[in-house]
């Protein structure tokens, strides 16, 4: 990363000049907006960030290990890694910051850890560095706005970032230094689905991209665009994301002969079971629901519910036993999902 020094040489100011537009500073000084907006642009491009944390540290204080949490995704199944981690660094006498971020704001929250001299990061909650977030609706849940990945990219030039719940394949443009920790969900679900079809419960309707839709047409999982359940409404949270995949179920399931329905989330298979339900359709005699994410909550829920595990807490093992002991840890780490069959679903 340059130094602020180095950022005043090149753009040709002083380097007290440069200070003052990094910080709010600049604003009790005769320095011209465009001035300012040329060095934080500089700036920004280089992956700089002011060391905000200056003085606070002896000589020998070791800086924390930042833990950022992405709300948007389905953060319940990583409460238990998280709450792992904390104790492990606490034991291990190394301090960490938590800090949260949503609305595709990972890019802002990197680089506030890092203004306080933060170089290891853990982020927990789904990473899927192919999706871009556009729009603030809450299902919309990716780290990044448009144009974040090269900023990420220059921000991570010396730091160790660490994904334990990374969604796989990689794209070709990923960021580097990033140790990347997950499934293939895509994979994982054609995966099951091929395997309930051979088992006689195929007939799907199920929450997919456009991409995995031409899969599963030309694999014949699905035959017809009313087995996609897709989103054009406004929802309150998770549950009532459900709750309006119920009215679509219930519209077409019957005649289209649908017997197994896989959604994204734990939360909409709650809502989903609890609409169906309520209108008298019975799980699983009449319709398997299976969830993704197996949460803590999984197996109480009304019809204990079937889902898909990804390994976080390991992840998150494996992690630190690197970052405290030095063990050995690939940049890249494909697991193997686990399906936890409970009464909601069964092969």
């Amino acid at each position: 990363m340059k130094t602020m020094q180095e950022i005043a040489d090149e753009l040709g100011l002083a380097r007290s000049t440069v200070s003052l537009c990094l910080s709010e500073s600049h604003r009790h000084y005769r320095i011209s907006a465009a001035t300012v907006q040329r060095v934080r642009d500089y700036a920004e491009k280089a992956g700089f960030v002011p060391n905000r944390m200056a003085g606070k540290l002896g000589k020998d204080k070791t800086p924390p290990i930042g833990l950022i949490i992405n709300q948007d995704s389905s953060f319940e199944k990583s409460a238990v890694a998280l709450r792992y981690a904390m104790n492990r660094l606490h034991e291990a006498k190394r301090d960490f910051v938590i800090q949260g971020f949503i609305g595709g704001r990972l890019v802002p929250t990197v680089r506030m850890l890092k203004g306080l001299q933060i170089n290891t990061l853990i982020m927990f909650g789904v990473f899927d560095e192919s999706f871009q977030r556009r729009d603030e609706s809450f299902f919309n849940g990716g780290a990044f706005k448009p144009g974040d990945v090269h900023k990420l990219e220059a921000l991570l030039k010396d730091v160790n970032f660490f994904s334990v719940d990374y969604d796989y394949p990689a794209p070709a443009d990923c960021v580097h230094n990033i140790y990347r920790m997950g499934i293939n969900r895509s994979q994982t679900r054609i995966e099951l689905m091929e395997k309930l079809a051979a088992a006689g419960k195929g007939n799907f309707m199920c929450d997919i991209s456009d991409e995995d839709e031409a899969i599963l047409m030309e694999k014949k999982l699905i035959f017809d665009r009313r087995q996609l359940l897709r989103w054009d409404f406004m929802a309150r949270d998770e549950f009532d994301v459900g709750r309006h995949y119920a009215d679509m179920v219930m519209r077409d399931f019957r005649h289209m002969k649908v017997r197994t329905i896989l959604v994204n989330d734990d939360r909409v298979a709650v809502g989903l079971i609890e609409a169906l339900t309520a209108n008298g359709i019975k799980v699983p005699e009449e319709l398997q629901v299976i969830g993704f994410d197996n949460l803590q909550d999984a197996p109480y829920f009304r019809v204990p519910l079937t889902s898909i595990e990804v390994p976080v807490l390991e992840n998150t093992r494996r992690v630190l036993d690197h970052i405290l002991n030095n063990d050995p840890l690939e940049k890249d780490t494909i697991n193997q999902a686990n399906i936890i069959w409970r009464q909601s679903a069964s092969l």
